[in-house]
């Protein structure tokens, strides 16, 4: 039976279709054309703002778009190069990781991918465990997308924690290739959406020779990047959109040179360096602006107004460690909970601000906007909602509470986060971070979150809470306060 044609549908088969760059008016001509239908102007401007993030496109300048598959018709030459670690030469396994940017497809797990011999014979899979500090060296550039989530979390200790992985075993191709240690591997990329590659002995000396090409399509791929970033209307994207690009713009001759390395490239960085975003979004940026700026750990003197129009604006000019949006989704889940009692949450919240509002004027303010939220909140939970979301915001709000607790504790010791070691204050920053991001999102229950959201964090908090509680033991009982 014929696939039924949605607009997604035509919109994903147009782009497939694209052999080189296009604007957003020309595309949206193009989707006219084909659609039997009139299309209103809000289902349009929809259009229009989808495809900035749509996987299968590279933003470049004055909002024009470039389909990877043009990208990929153009390279689709170069290959991978990689070198073995010593996990997988000593068990004869490999395990793609991070190393298959650029030609990882977006909608295909690690898992789903298909290695064949140099004999065009597939590779036998297998599903192994390790303990993360084995193989987290190989996601290091993945991102959230394409981080395994198979993780056995070892709440005792978490440094024992194990990720179940789909490796690849290669035992009966090191014979046949005769692959000797310092061999590389080289990657042939046969059919992208089907994650398809083949591979070829890369050998020691001829991995040698190409040393000086690779150093040379490496220099020339990282200037191109630096490049772009100079032009006012160049879409970052994520890293796997970035390396396409770049490569896209490089002279032919330079494609032949040699076969890419993204671990090389990475580590040969001089004016770039790669970030990761709280999002799980991994990019290259200009070195500079990664720099830390002096003040960054010098917390600014607080001189409130005594601002009354708004839970959030109250909320900031207090200089509270909590947004509105948070407020009310630990409102949410401490009246849903037996967990939590309403009067020790907020003598935790503000408890520990001393002389908290300005005012008299400032402080009705707050208690009149606090009953209309507290009547709202009230309302909306006689509407039930998955258990699955409430026990996520549940969880989020343990992290917050438990960072406040934190800021609490050095309060009562007089210590201002300016005195803390640099590493705890970046993990304290990370961590709220994540907090600010998703209960800003669960705080709105009326809009269910996507299955996206849902997985990622998730994962996400397979990893906070044992992190919390390791930033709590630092805290409370290595910090030496007295």
């Amino acid at each position: 039976m014929p696939q039924k044609l949605t607009l997604k549908n035509l919109i994903d088969h147009l782009i497939h279709e694209s052999q080189g760059p296009f604007t957003t008016e020309e595309f949206v001509q193009r989707v006219e054309k084909r659609w039997p239908r009139k299309i209103s102007k809000s289902t349009l401007g929809r259009l229009k703002r989808k495809l900035s993030y749509h996987d299968a496109l590279i933003g470049m300048e004055d909002d024009d778009f470039l389909p990877c598959r043009a990208v990929l018709d153009k390279i689709g030459h170069l290959s991978l190069s990689l070198e073995l670690g010593k996990l997988e030469w000593e068990r004869q396994i490999f395990i793609p990781g991070h190393r298959m940017i650029p030609y990882l497809p977006p909608e295909r797990l690690e898992k789903d991918l298909v290695f064949l011999d140099p004999e065009g014979r597939e590779i036998p899979k297998l599903k192994k465990s390790f303990y993360i500090d084995e193989v987290i060296h190989f996601y290091h550039y993945a991102g959230e997308r394409h981080f395994p989530d198979e993780i056995k979390v070892n709440e005792w200790m978490p440094v024992k924690s194990s990720l179940a992985l789909t490796v690849w075993d290669l035992k009966s191709v090191m014979e046949t290739i005769g692959l000797k240690w310092g061999d590389g591997l080289r990657l042939e990329l046969l059919d992208y959406e089907g994650g398809v590659f083949q591979v070829q002995r890369y050998s020691k000396a001829r991995l040698r020779a190409d040393q000086l090409k690779s150093r040379m399509l490496n220099v020339a791929l990282e200037s191109v990047l630096a490049r772009l970033y100079c032009d006012e209307g160049f879409h970052a994207g994520g890293l796997q959109k970035q390396i396409l690009h770049g490569l896209f713009l490089l002279e032919p001759d330079l494609l032949k040179a040699a076969p890419f390395s993204l671990t090389d490239f990475l580590e040969s960085l001089k004016e770039l360096t790669v970030v990761s975003y709280e999002t799980g979004e991994v990019q290259l940026a200009p070195a500079w602006t990664t720099e830390p700026a002096p003040q960054t750990r010098k917390e600014s003197p607080r001189i409130p107004k005594g601002e009354t129009g708004s839970l959030k604006e109250i909320f900031k000019d207090l200089g509270l460690a909590f947004q509105a949006s948070e407020f009310k989704a630990i409102l949410y889940t401490v009246m849903m909970s037996d967990r939590f009692k309403l009067e020790v949450v907020f003598h935790l919240l503000f408890g520990g601000e001393g002389k908290l509002f300005l005012n008299k004027k400032q402080h009705t303010a707050f208690y009149d906007h606090l009953r209309k939220l507290l009547l709202q909140i009230t309302e909306d939970l006689k509407t039930p909602e998955p258990r699955l979301i409430a026990d996520l915001r549940e969880k989020c709000v343990q992290v917050k509470l438990g960072l406040i607790g934190i800021l609490r504790f050095l309060e009562g010791k007089e210590v201002g986060l300016e005195d803390l070691p640099a590493e705890i204050l970046v993990q304290i920053m990370e961590l709220d971070q994540f907090c600010v991001e998703n209960l800003s999102r669960l705080s709105r229950r009326g809009e269910p979150p996507d299955l996206k959201f849902i997985g990622d964090l998730r994962l996400s908090l397979k990893f906070v809470l044992p992190h919390l509680n390791q930033l709590e033991e630092e805290v409370y009982h290595q910090l030496g306060f007295f």
